[in-house]
């Protein structure tokens, strides 16, 4: 099937629907100073209600709860300051998520009087969580002590120590409250290194796990003027005695390639990707390319030695100098005995996304499904920086796997599958429901474009698969790029994006700013358009259809390919009504094979502050409302001696039968010795609601504010 117009396409034609019922509900409840904040705000990812958010920490799970920790200056600002806390949050499933008070704020005086930087979560050998952080303290914070000796003072505007806090109770699943242990458990750097940075601590082993007899971790660090490095430490007990080992691996005299100070490195060992993984099962169940064996269910596969060594490499990652610069990894050997990377005969580095926002991720071992999950700090990238009440969010989880290629060992990462659950099952499309059986797929012309129907507003998430086909007067394919038109809210070029793979390059990227000076338009060879993006590792072979997962929160645009790469970027198209997305197809035709959109549900549920929803959760001041009745209507009147007996009765109910009757009650007297309520010099019976709904109450004794409440 062709398609030259919109109207090709049964649902196309319909009007472009309103923003989901799910959603509408919170403008209403925002106030109006908070209108603006919310039009740009994503919705499903996480984020703080208010405040700036940098980098996740020590997400964990602990007691059938998922922990995720991360740097929060609250709020309202989207600027980042010193005075840093780790905000938190909890989630069953990591895709709904319910926010709690901060777990590590700054101590006057303390070692971390300035800010509570990065770092990891643990289990001690206890089973009892532990936090580990870089606490700081400015140099010119008089109360914070006198400064390090000379060999050991990094010369920084900040001091850095390494601190610890434990939950207060460790038997709350949620942790909701910790507690900070007094003293650091690493006070000073090393003497003499002379090193530009010293932090983001991160476990790499534990007593009894692979053969290991102590506990050992990495911190971030570099040497001044030559390069990144990692120090190792080990100690026999998580919160004292450690000691330097050496350096987990480094790139002194590589600093202008690979940075000068290494922050928030990560390591850890992946398993293999599932035979049956697909980034789109529905269109791997169908598809017309699919291989047998791509879709049959079965164990991970085994590497192939001509390809690949026969032990799998260790996830090597940092986070060089600055959030301007991106995440790299290396693929490589981890000599567990000597705590060593052997960087030099490590794959990489590696951009671990495309996109110029993610920095700084993190990695929880996710044991229970046996896979490793990843988030990063997704960053703003607007101009006016000041506008806002918030900044930033925290990347969607990602899967990370190793794969066997045939070039060698690859890094795959895709979707967490459980982000499904956040599909609003009432806004959908599927391209399949609008092409008969005997069709593979629709072409769009070159030049041409379809729009996505059925689904509206800023929270969505958009499956395609596109192949370049050849012109239907049976020449070359001519297609150039295809991929997606982001339109502006504005309903102009001003704001508009477009999501792009190019064929003959292999560079999939996002199109910003591309406005036309002459006709006022949206185009790709405007004069001075801005590109992120870059050329796929693993890009798909010639003659093979490209796969794309696309998530769209509001500015937040999150993609993921069939090959295990991502790109993430910032699209600010404004705000208003009616801003859409087209397939789009760039100088000659595109067969598209597989299309899907959902709207997608908010994560944490409400979207209104976390003091609004603080205030709503206080329990009533009964004793208050009870004083301003009073002072409206009288204070309650005692009973008339003529009407009442001098004993008030007891209040006796019932649920006759079904819930389709009303229940009863009468006021009686109730002898408690006999165990008896006298029915018939009661008064009744009434009903208790003049409904045809309630049925079955119950009440509770509420003896704090001396009434009962009636609850059913």
């Amino acid at each position: 099937m062709y398609v030259t117009s919109p109207s090709q396409l049964p649902q196309a034609r319909a009007a472009r629907a309103a923003p989901s019922a799910a959603v509408a509900p919170m403008v209403a409840l925002l106030p109006s100073t908070q209108l603006r904040a919310y039009h740009d705000r994503p919705l499903y990812h996480v984020a703080p209600a208010q405040g700036w958010i940098n980098d996740p920490n020590g997400p964990l799970f602990y007691k059938g709860f998922y922990h995720m920790f991360y740097q929060h200056v609250p709020g309202p600002t989207c600027t980042w300051s010193f005075g840093l806390v780790w905000g938190h949050a909890v989630s069953r499933d990591l895709v709904s998520w319910e926010h709690l008070p901060h777990a590590v704020v700054p101590t006057p005086g303390g070692m971390d009087a300035d800010g509570c930087f990065s770092g990891c979560a643990t289990l001690g050998l206890d089973g009892v969580p532990v936090l580990l952080y870089t606490g700081v303290r400015l140099r010119s914070n008089e109360s914070c002590g006198p400064l390090p000796p000379p060999e050991c003072d990094l010369q920084l505007p900040f001091l850095e120590s390494q601190c610890a806090v434990r939950p207060v109770d460790p038997g709350d699943p949620k942790l909701t409250y910790w507690t900070k242990v007094e003293y650091p458990w690493l006070a000073l750097p090393p003497a003499n290194m002379g090193l530009g940075g010293w932090r983001d601590p991160y476990i790499i082993g534990r007593p009894g796990l692979n053969g290991q007899d102590c506990w050992s971790l990495m911190i971030g660090s570099g040497v001044k003027d030559s390069g990144g490095t990692v120090l190792v430490y080990t100690s026999q007990d998580l919160l004292d005695g450690w000691q330097l080992h050496g350096e987990l691996c480094h790139g002194r005299e590589h600093g202008m390639a690979t940075g000068f100070i290494w922050e928030c490195p990560i390591l850890s060992r992946l398993d293999l990707v599932p035979r049956n993984l697909q980034l789109l099962p529905a269109y791997a169940a169908r598809s017309y390319f699919a291989d047998a064996d791509a879709v049959a269910v079965g164990p991970a596969s085994a590497p192939e030695a001509s390809a690949c060594s026969s032990t799998p490499p260790h996830f090597f990652c940092i986070s060089p100098d600055a959030c301007t610069n991106p995440s790299y990894y290396w693929l490589g050997p981890y000599d567990s005995d000597a705590k060593r990377f052997n960087l030099a005969a490590a794959a990489g580095p590696f951009r671990l996304d495309l996109g110029d926002v993610l920095y700084a991720p993190n990695t929880l071992d996710d044991t229970a499904n046996g896979r490793t999950l990843l988030w990063g700090w997704n960053q703003e990238k607007r101009v006016k920086v000041d506008a806002y009440d918030y900044a930033g969010c925290l990347s969607l989880p990602r899967v990370l796997w190793l794969d066997n290629t045939a070039s060698g060992w690859a890094l795959h990462q895709a979707p967490l599958p459980e982000l499904e659950k956040l599909r609003d099952p009432h806004r959908s499309w599927h391209l399949s429901d609008d092409l008969v059986p005997a069709e593979e797929g629709l072409v769009i012309d070159g030049g041409g474009r379809l729009p996505v129907p059925a689904v509206a507003g800023p929270f969505l998430e958009v499956e395609v698969v596109l192949q370049r086909v050849a012109a239907r007067d049976g020449g070359e394919a001519t297609c150039s790029a295809s991929g997606l038109l982001l339109h502006s809210w504005s309903g102009g070029p001003e704001g508009a994006a477009a999501l792009l793979y190019h064929w003959d390059s292999g560079v999939l990227e996002v199109v910003f700013e591309a406005m036309d000076p002459t006709t006022l338009t949206f185009s790709l060879a405007a004069p001075g358009a801005r590109r992120v993006g870059g050329p796929l590792l693993r890009p798909p072979a010639a003659g093979r259809p490209l796969e794309l997962r696309v998530f769209l929160d509001y500015s937040c645009l999150e993609v993921f390919t069939a090959g295990g790469e991502v790109l993430t970027a910032r699209v600010y198209r404004g705000t208003g009504e009616g801003a859409g997305i087209d397939i789009i197809s760039v100088d000659g035709p595109t067969l598209l094979l597989h299309a899907a959109a959902y709207e997608v549900l908010p994560a944490f549920g409400s979207g209104i502050s976390t003091t609004e929803e603080q205030d709503a959760a206080a329990p009533l001041p009964l004793k208050a409302l009870v004083a301003a009745l009073e002072v409206a209507v009288g204070p309650a009147s005692a009973p008339e001696a003529s009407a009442c007996s001098s004993t008030p009765p007891h209040f006796f109910c019932i649920s006759p039968d079904a819930c389709t009757n009303p229940s009863y009650y009468w006021l009686g007297p109730y002898d408690s010795d006999a165990k008896r309520f006298n029915l018939a010099a009661a008064a009744g019976p009434f009903r208790l609601d003049l409904g045809d709904v309630l049925y079955a109450p119950n009440t509770l004794d509420d003896t704090a504010n001396t009434t009962v409440r009636h609850t059913s």
